[in-house]
């Protein structure tokens, strides 16, 4: 039984798949994205005044989305562990400042956009 759940278990770290976008991102613009989100992150972070743990905390979701006619990947970051419906939903969190963010990716720009870092209660 253990064995089931290990095997199920998501990755601290890892880029989900979230179902249900209106395109699955192709492996080059996911490399492209996952090669230069920390930089862009870290800036803004710095910019903003916003102090990050440790990326390697971090897990993403993804999903292809489209803003009018234009493909986007859409990613949500969050530093908990993944909760076990992380590769069937997007994982919603109000509150928990910096450990989560959203923000979205144009693949065909290689320029991110509308970073949005959670608040504090």
């Amino acid at each position: 039984m253990n064995t089931i759940i290990a095997a199920s278990a998501i990755a601290v770290g890892s880029w989900i798949s979230v179902p249900g976008g209106a395109w699955t991102p192709d492996p080059e613009a996911m490399a492209k994205l996952q090669s230069s989100i920390r930089p862009f992150v870290v800036e803004q972070a710095a910019l903003t005044e916003h102090k990050l743990p440790a990326w390697s905390s971090y897990t993403f979701q993804y999903q292809g989305q489209l803003r009018g006619r234009t493909k986007i990947i859409f990613v949500n970051a969050f530093c908990a562990p993944p909760p076990a419906n992380a590769r069937k939903q997007l994982v919603v969190v109000l509150d928990g400042g910096p450990c989560y963010f959203t923000l979205k990716y144009d693949p065909g720009q290689r320029k991110f956009f509308d970073l949005q870092f959670n608040g504090v209660a």
